[in-house]
């Protein structure tokens, strides 16, 4: 099969338009063949951060959300593992539309975390959930309760003294507990839903 430029009608493998790649014709025309991402209606919402939007992943995994990010990731990968993984691709990079034709890259509007994290929780609406941390804000490995005990040596003493309930990470073995960080995310996530 191929697709045909709509200005010179130059004719191009279909194999070059994969995950919603777009060519650059001779003519200079752009011709692309749309990706879609077809998720169940049931299906969890996952993402996949660009480098340029990685401080909002902590705040997407703080509710719940799935959600991963790679260091220096080309984006011909970062588009492809998106479609495979079926995730929605976060990023500030406007090339990534021009080069991919695809309903699973939504382009971010601004540089602050806080903001971005409104900006993905009203695009996809998003419905504020009953827990929060459940999640490793590192690794995105889902947390495991833990006594004082099994974490002895990941906690300083003085938060041993003041603290009993602990989650833990079973795959980068952060240990968590509830702080005041912990209380002005929690706040700051109350803000954005309640707006």
């Amino acid at each position: 099969m191929a697709i045909s430029c709509t200005k010179c009608s130059r004719q191009y493998d279909v194999m070059l338009f994969q995950f919603g790649r777009t060519v650059n014709c001779a003519c200079g025309e752009r011709v692309w063949l749309e990706h879609r991402l077809n998720l169940p209606l049931d299906s969890e919402i996952r993402f996949f951060a660009d480098v340029n939007v990685a401080s909002v992943v902590r705040w997407l995994r703080a509710i719940g959300l799935d959600t991963v990010w790679e260091d220096a990731i080309p984006d011909d990968d970062l588009v492809r593992r998106g479609a495979e993984e079926r995730r929605f691709v976060l990023t500030l990079d406007k090339r990534i539309l021009e080069e991919f034709r695809t309903d699973h890259v939504f382009l971010l509007s601004t540089n602050e975390p806080i903001e971005q994290f409104a900006e993905i929780i009203r695009r996809f609406t998003i419905q504020q959930p009953t827990e929060l941390f459940k999640r490793c804000l590192v690794c995105n490995t889902i947390l495991r309760e833990t006594k004082v005990g099994q974490i002895a040596e990941q906690a300083p003493p003085s938060i041993r003294e003041i603290h009993t309930k602990f989650q833990f990470c079973p795959t980068c073995s952060k240990v968590y507990w509830e702080g005041s960080h912990t209380q002005r995310m929690r706040e700051a996530i109350e803000k954005v839903f309640s707006e």
